[in-house]
């Protein structure tokens, strides 16, 4: 299956060589950076490490369960990593901030950043144990529970996440968050207190002059969809295959692919639950970096409601592709409605299926939505800007 997406050029360009883009600090420093996964840290924040360690500074990095793999990444970009057991119970997290607040005192990190506030009250509260002169906690997405559409049986894990972000952001010298819907959203429950130093990035950014917009491939095959994604339930991906089977069995020029990619799981997907949609979906297999099967593709589908917007949208944004993405805090702001791509329901296969359908009757506004694509990511989401802010609020 994978050779069908092979046979199609991959158009992408040589990008320049990285190049720093700010002045290197009066003094070196030593930076703690605790993560939800090994993935977060050699994945999404893999640019962030390796500006912190270009400027000369210190860097220790923390996860639960690191593998040897992600061990030897991080020890030849130069990072001293530890890996902590994985936390299944309140008194798990209690020894973990118990481990953490000895391992901070002994290297004492002049900042801590912690990656993920939904699973960093740890974290935050080991920093204040052990006396961290500054920490700075990252809000990527709120969690499932917060999502348009969680229901009311979420109520009660939205009660107790409230009260968690109420003191992670208490004892946090600023809060940096990826959706300015979200931060809205705490402030408005009195959360998030109106003096506490806070600011709004791109998502954690894309090397725009690695990810370069690329020539949409021609339509002699169909026009192609794809949908690159960790397995997990709440990203929609099984409302993407049943949107997928309706827009199949009313056109056959629509072809779909999914490929499976590093990140944190929710609710893990079996490939018995794929299987019904072998005839409609073809399935490309897991890939470390998805980008060279977008380029290879017209249209990315990110159909998530429940942990955050998945680096696919952007991806999309940075290579040129029109996107299909949910009406979510966390995404929204990724399409301009009809311009770039298509806003949808939440779980709605339906409202999917129509925003494929609109984009099928119309294959001569995909450049149009590719070039307004691109011209979304040079405004949001460019990691010299991203990586800048979070430097300068760390004081790195």
């Amino acid at each position: 299956m994978r050779a069908i997406l092979d046979a199609i050029p991959d158009t992408g360009y040589e990008a320049d060589a990285y190049q720093e883009y700010l002045p290197l600090p009066a003094s070196r420093k030593r930076a703690a950076i605790t993560a939800p996964s090994g993935a977060a840290l050699t994945g999404v924040c893999r640019g962030l490490i390796r500006d912190m360690l270009q400027r000369g500074h210190r860097v220790l990095a923390f996860a639960p369960a690191l593998s040897s793999r992600d061990l030897r990444q991080l020890a030849q970009m130069g990072v001293e990593a530890y890996s902590l057991p994985p936390q299944l119970a309140f008194l798990d997290k209690y020894r973990r901030m118990r481990e953490l607040s000895t391992i901070f005192a002994d290297a004492y990190p002049d900042v801590v950043l912690v990656l993920s506030a939904r699973n960093g009250a740890t974290s935050v509260a080991a920093a204040k144990v052990a006396r961290v002169p500054k920490v700075v906690t990252i809000v990527p997405e709120l969690g499932p529970a917060f999502m348009e559409g969680a229901g009311a049986s979420a109520w009660g894990e939205r009660q107790a996440m409230k009260a968690m972000y109420r003191a992670i952001f208490a004892w946090s010298d600023a809060v940096i968050f990826h959706s300015p819907h979200d931060r809205d959203y705490v402030r408005e429950r009195s959360l998030l207190s109106k003096s506490k130093m806070h600011y709004i990035v791109g998502g954690w950014g894309e090397d725009l002059r690695r990810n370069v917009q690329r020539e949409l491939p021609p339509l002699d095959r169909g026009l192609l969809f794809i949908m690159a994604t960790p397995l997990d339930r709440p990203q929609g991906v099984l409302e993407y295959c049943e949107a997928a089977k309706v827009v199949r069995q009313k056109s056959r020029r629509a072809r779909f692919f999914l490929t499976s990619t590093p990140g944190s799981v929710v609710s893990p997907l079996a490939a018995a639950d794929l299987k019904p949609y072998r005839e409609f979906v073809q399935y490309i297999g897991p890939v470390a970096d998805p980008l060279s099967a977008i380029g290879r593709c017209h249209v990315i589908v990110a159909p998530s409601y429940g942990n955050g917007a998945p680096r696919s949208v952007y991806q999309a944004l940075a290579t040129g592709r029109p996107l299909i993405t949910t009406d979510t805090r966390s995404c929204r702001d990724f399409v301009r409605q009809g311009l770039n791509g298509y806003r949808v329901a939440v779980r709605d296969p339906g409202s999917i299926a129509r925003a494929m359908m609109q984009i099928l009757q119309r294959p001569d506004l995909l450049p149009s939505m590719a070039q307004e694509s691109r011209r979304l990511a040079l405004r949001f989401c460019d990691i010299s800007s991203v990586n800048t802010l979070i430097l300068e609020t760390l004081g790195l």
